[in-house]
C-alpha cells in the first residue's frame, strides 16, 4: 500500500507523470497545470504534493489544490479516484487523526531559566533585546541550560553533539524552532567568529522556522527576517509600525526566504501572502525582485525594510527604510 492508496496508484502516476517522488508524507509530482501553462519551459522541480494520509493535493507553484478527484479528472479526463483510494484506510486514518487531536503530541520541555546561574547568558539576551522590561521568560523557546534540555527530553548524545555539548553549555544560548526540529544556538561572545550552531533534533520535509504571533489573527501579512533577534526586537518595539496588522513574525534562520514562504503556507495555511522582509544590509533589492518574480503565485505583495546605517533589525537604534518591490 502507498498510504491510503492501492498498489496500482503508483503505476497510474508513473504512466501519467514524467517523474514521481515519494516521501514519508507525500507523493511529489510535476504539476499538470504548471506544465500546461508553460509547455516550452524546461521543468527542473517538483511542485505538486499529494498527501499520503488524505485524498488531497496542492501545488506550491500555481496554488492549484483540493480533492484528489480534481487532479485525476484533469489527468485521466474523468474522476477515477474511487479506483485508487482505499476507503477503509481513509476511515482508519481519519479516526487516528481525531485521536491525535484529542491527545496532543507531547511537546519538548524547556528547562527553567536560571538567570543567576547563567548570569552572562542573561545579560547577553537583555542587551540583544535592547534592555526591554520584558522578562526573559517571555522569549519563546529560550534555552539557557543546554545540558538540562538534552536530559529532560531524553535526546540521544550523538558523537557530534558529544564533542560540542560542553562548549554549547558554557558559551551559547539556544532557541527552539516552531516545529521543534532544531535548536539554534547563538554564541554570547560578540568577538568570536563561531557565532551560530544549528542542532538538528529530527528531519522535516519543509524548512522549520522561529515564529512569533502578531496582532491580527485573520491577516495574511507576515513579517520575515533572517535572524531570530531581528523578529524578537521588532515584535517588542514595532519599529515599522505593522504589528497590529500582522498575523505572524518568522525567522528563516538563513537567506532562504523562498523555502520559508512555502513552509509557512504548508504549516500556517495562508495561501496568498503580504510579505514584509526586515532585510540585512548585504542583501540587494535585486534579490528580492527575483524572489517576487519566482514566487508571484504565492506573494500578494512584497515590501522590504532596511535598518538605515545598521546591519540588520537586531542592531540598535532601528531606523527603518522602506522599499516596495
Amino acid at each position: 500500500m502507498l498510504g491510503i492508496y492501492k498498489d496500482d496508484f503508483k503505476i497510474f502516476l508513473e504512466q501519467n507523470f514524467r517523474s514521481v517522488r515519494i516521501t514519508s508524507k507525500n507523493i511529489i509530482l510535476p504539476c499538470s497545470w504548471c506544465e500546461q501553462d508553460t509547455p516550452n519551459v524546461k521543468k527542473k522541480h517538483y511542485h505538486l504534493y499529494i498527501a499520503l494520509n488524505a485524498p488531497i493535493f496542492y501545488c506550491f507553484r500555481c496554488s492549484n489544490g483540493g480533492g484528489l478527484y480534481k487532479l485525476l479528472q484533469k489527468v485521466a479526463g474523468t474522476d477515477v479516484s474511487e479506483k485508487y483510494i482505499d476507503k477503509e484506510l481513509v476511515k482508519k486514518v481519519s479516526k487516528d487523526q481525531i485521536q491525535r487531536v484529542e491527545e496532543p503530541k507531547k511537546r519538548l520541555q524547556l528547562p527553567e531559566l536560571d538567570e543567576e546561574l547563567f548570569h552572562l547568558k542573561s545579560l547577553f539576551m537583555k542587551k540583544r533585546l535592547g534592555y526591554t522590561n520584558s522578562p526573559l521568560s517571555s522569549v519563546k523557546g529560550l534555552i539557557l541550560d543546554a545540558n538540562k534540555f538534552w536530559e529532560v527530553n531524553n535526546i540521544p548524545i550523538t558523537s557530534d553533539l558529544f564533542r560540542m555539548k560542553d562548549f554549547l553549555q558554557e558559551n551559547f544560548v539556544g532557541v527552539l524552532t516552531e516545529n521543534e526540529t532544531k535548536v539554534i544556538f547563538r554564541n554570547i561572545d560578540p568577538e568570536t567568529d563561531f557565532r551560530y550552531y544549528k542542532y538538528q533534533i529530527r528531519q522535516t520535509e519543509f524548512l522549520d522556522y522561529y515564529k512569533l504571533v502578531g496582532g491580527s489573527y485573520n491577516s495574511n501579512q507576515v513579517i520575515l527576517a533572517e535572524g531570530i533577534f531581528d523578529i524578537l526586537s521588532e515584535s517588542i518595539f514595532d519599529n515599522v509600525g505593522l504589528k497590529n496588522s500582522t498575523k505572524l513574525y518568522a525567522a528563516a534562520l538563513s537567506k532562504s526566504y523562498s523555502s520559508l514562504l512555502k513552509s509557512i503556507i504548508f504549516n500556517e495555511q495562508i495561501f496568498k501572502l503580504r510579505v514584509i522582509i526586515l532585510s540585512d544590509k548585504d542583501v540587494e533589492l535585486e534579490d528580492y525582485k527575483k524572489l517576487k518574480k519566482y514566487n508571484g503565485h504565492i506573494i500578494e505583495s512584497l515590501t522590504v525594510y532596511y535598518n538605515k546605517n545598521k546591519k540588520d533589525f537586531a542592531d540598535f537604534p532601528v531606523l527603518p527604510e522602506k522599499f516596495i518591490i
